[in-house]
């Protein structure tokens, strides 16, 4: 009888391990066989934030996907089966994203295992430019999206230097010669972004070596001394004008004249015109006082003080000067742009270091 309940025993302990046996040859070993990117249909190959269809078998149970050792990639569990799951690439710099081959590991009930995928660089963009309209020989900001590892930056065919600030901003700096509707090409392994670039109306009155609209220029009232062709400004000659307190006149200035309007009848916008000049003064406080004179006769000023003995390049919007030599308190915003004909450039007596020595160059009128 005892014999007879140990065989028993024997054979229900030998079914039970075959059972075992064909149990575990029924579990599926964790795997993926593809990833295909949507839309696009890539296999093992994803732009940045597409959507993944991974597909394989043993894949009950998804825990975690991680890529390139580093970042967590989040999934929706309820799109999870033991055939396929969906996830999306993610991309922040941040957390080190970056593109090609990289491993992309996944832990599942079954186990975990890692494949590779490539992450694709996607075609760089050209959102807008700041400001919308460039001008020549001024820096000229490009927003846009994906400006990575960038190669090259064209225009018309030419290379120009630029700075990458993001990968959404690019400072380039334009050509002193670069000329209107000329194409813009930003070039990264992902491809190239094209933008046409339009330029704003740049007239040079004087450049103090004979060049501009104005080139003979002269000094009126209180002055001291006037020199139009001071030698060692930012590129090349430059004129001083000195002050040391006479009120004689109670004004002072210098000026290349009248003559023709700088700007064409079109360009009448007070809003979307500028004066560039370059400045400089022998103490901090020197204020300078520049005057607008139109071919109708009317006149207005626009007054500032130096805050930097140094050379830099003051930009003044036409509509912020004022009529009573720029301490009225009419502004120029509704002055027709096109009548400017003179610009003057002096010294306001008023409230000014004693003696001030003003220094200028360059001046320009742009329209854009």
């Amino acid at each position: 009888m005892i014999n007879k309940i140990k065989y028993r025993i024997i054979i229900l302990l030998a079914l039970a391990s075959f059972t075992a046996c064909q149990n575990d040859d029924n579990v599926a070993t964790a795997n993926i066989d593809a990833m295909v990117a949507e839309p696009g249909d890539l296999l093992n190959q994803a732009f940045p934030l597409n959507k993944v269809r991974a597909e394989g078998q043993g894949l009950t149970g998804l825990k975690k996907i991680t890529l390139d050792n580093k970042i967590n990639i989040s999934f929706n569990p309820n799109y999870n089966s033991d055939r396929a799951f969906i996830f999306t690439i993610p991309f922040d710099e941040k957390l080190g994203s970056r593109f090609g081959v990289q491993p992309i590991t996944f832990v599942t009930a079954a186990g975990s295992f890692t494949k590779n995928i490539e992450i694709l660089q996607p075609t760089p963009t050209i959102v807008k430019t700041i400001p919308a309209v460039a001008t020549p020989g001024f820096p000229l900001e490009i927003e846009g999206t994906w400006f990575y590892n960038v190669s090259s930056i064209t225009l018309a065919g030419k290379a120009v230097s630029y700075s990458v600030n993001s990968s959404s901003s690019i400072i380039i700096g334009l050509p002193a010669n670069a000329v209107s509707g000329s194409e813009l090409v930003i070039t990264t392994p992902g491809g190239m972004a094209k933008k046409t670039i339009e330029f704003a109306t740049l007239i040079l009155v004087s450049d103090f070596d004979g060049n501009g609209a104005r080139s003979s220029w002269s000094a009126y009232g209180d002055i001291d001394s006037f020199n139009a062709n001071t030698a060692g400004g930012p590129a090349g000659s430059y004129a001083t004008l000195a002050w040391s307190g006479s009120t004689a006149n109670g004004y002072n200035g210098s000026s290349g004249g009248g003559g023709t309007n700088f700007l064409s009848a079109t360009n009448t916008d007070a809003t979307k015109t500028f004066i560039d000049i370059d400045v400089s003064a022998n103490v901090i406080g020197a204020q300078f006082a520049i005057q607008l004179n139109t071919i109708d006769g009317k006149n207005y000023g626009y007054n500032f003080k130096v805050t930097d003995i140094n050379w830099t390049t003051k930009t003044i919007l036409l509509a912020d000067f004022k009529d009573n030599y720029g301490f009225g308190s009419n502004s120029a915003a509704t002055l027709d742009a096109s009548k400017v004909n003179e610009i003057k450039v002096g010294i306001a007596q008023g409230d000014t270091p004693n003696p001030s020595v003003i220094k200028f160059d360059n001046i320009k009128i742009r329209y854009q």
